[in-house]
């Protein structure tokens, strides 16, 4: 990517984007920013806490070659997953058709060894939908391995087509404390976009930095059509929508930003 693209183009100023991953799994889209000549800052509005192990959990994974298809809908459930494989199948089914939403995730499967397909536009719920592997699933039994809460469209739309889908929940997400110094970035409209990717983050960020004017002029960078649903109701006033959270969809939605500066 052209580093100049994601410059404000009247004063030549790098944009100010906040990041709003939980710590740990910002580096990267931080690293692909700032390369192409961003400022990012890294204020977590999210934090994960995996959960322990239930006996129903073990016979789920225990039954795993019941399953035709697994779905890991991001980065922390497929690492949180693949700890756990190890411990019941050495030798994974062969069987079993891996789904994620977007190339991070199918990444870490497919490093491991596992047959997994993605969604090449976008990488969000509605995105994964679309996918042929998702499309007729009557009478099939789908595991849907996620964080406690979320979304139910995934699995609501897959038990509308006929599917039997079991959730496997791995963690839950908390809200993180924040710096004062924080807080007055995000109300001071400092940023030019705070990225959004999660509807807990979204609602952390207006918890933890407060109904601010200057919190809903800012503008927010959101990656999906629910994301964008939810900020216009809650106040926000500047919203774009990338086509999901993965870092190529994220710097694509920043670059047409930077074009109308």
């Amino acid at each position: 990517m052209n580093s100049q693209r994601l410059l404000r183009h009247s004063d030549q100023k790098p944009l100010k984007i906040a990041v709003t991953r939980p710590k740990g799994q910002e580096a990267l889209l931080m690293q692909e920013l700032e390369a192409a000549g961003a400022e990012p800052y890294h204020i977590p509005l999210l934090a994960i806490e995996a959960l322990e192990e239930t006996p129903a959990d073990r016979s789920t994974l225990l039954d795993l070659d019941l399953y035709s298809k697994v779905i890991c809908v991001s980065p922390v459930t497929a690492n949180l997953f693949l700890d756990r494989l190890d411990q019941y199948w050495p030798q994974p089914p062969v069987k079993v058709l891996w789904v994620t939403p977007g190339a991070g995730t199918a990444a870490i499967l497919d490093d491991y060894g596992l047959p997994v397909v993605y969604p090449e536009q976008g990488d969000n719920s509605e995105a994964m939908l679309t996918l042929p592997a998702l499309t007729n699933v009557t009478g099939e039994k789908i595991l849907l391995c996620k964080g406690e809460g979320g979304r139910p469209l995934l699995k609501s739309t897959l038990e509308e087509r006929g599917a039997q889908v079991k959730e496997l929940f791995f963690y839950k997400r908390v809200c993180p404390s924040i710096m004062s110094a924080e807080r007055e970035l995000l109300q001071s409209e400092y940023f030019d976009a705070i990225l959004i990717s999660s509807l807990d983050a979204l609602s952390h960020l207006v918890h933890l930095a407060g109904a601010e004017p200057g919190l809903f002029n800012t503008l927010l960078l959101v990656s999906s059509p629910r994301l964008r649903q939810e900020a216009r109701t809650m106040g926000f006033k500047k919203i774009i929508q990338a086509k999901g959270a993965g870092g190529p969809w994220q710097q694509a939605a920043l670059e047409s930003i930077a074009s109308q500066r």
